[in-house]
């Protein structure tokens, strides 16, 4: 069967997420304790990337929507595939982690949850993502090259380490 064709075409779910950073603090959403799903976790700001989009302007777009701040400088970390996270939702998601810096613009209330400015280690003793988890390190660490990665999970958000596959290009 060739590829991209019924049925080994992909199903992606694709997301544009940043890590905003002001003086030695970064611009994260502390998911509401009423979501359904991952409540209470801590996140760089994104969302998904909408059709015909890039995502960097995707980057871009959710930073200011989500959070009122336009950003500059933007770089890209990471880039990861998390094979089937939601087990109740076969798919697989694409994700894209980029770091960049406050530009202007004043903070907003939000609905998803607490908008909050922590340091990197602050960031790193939150309640994260499991793939954020394995990486954040990397993402902070400037001498570290964007990061490609693979996880595979057990169930709803518990990681397979067994099936986890990370590496970062020299920058």
């Amino acid at each position: 069967m060739a590829i991209n064709h019924e049925p080994d075409i992909h199903r992606l779910v694709m997301c544009a997420n940043i890590f905003i950073q002001k003086d030695d603090k970064y611009l994260v959403l502390r998911r509401s304790p009423l979501k359904r799903w991952a409540a209470g976790v801590v996140h760089p700001v994104g969302g998904k990337i909408d059709l015909n989009e890039d995502p960097l302007t995707a980057a871009k777009r959710e930073a200011l929507e989500e959070t009122g701040v336009a950003v500059k400088n933007l770089k890209l970390e990471a880039v990861i595939l998390e094979v089937e996270p939601v087990k109740a939702e076969p798919g697989n998601w694409i994700i894209f982690h980029f770091s960049g810096e406050y530009d202007s613009g004043e903070v907003l209330n939000t609905e998803e949850g607490e908008l909050v400015w922590l340091t990197a280690d602050e960031i790193k003793q939150e309640k994260l993502f499991p793939s954020v988890r394995a990486i954040v390190d990397k993402i902070f660490d400037p001498n570290s090259g964007t990061i490609f990665a693979r996880f595979e999970y057990k169930s709803d958000h518990e990681l397979d380490s067994g099936a986890m596959t990370i590496e970062a290009m020299s920058r």
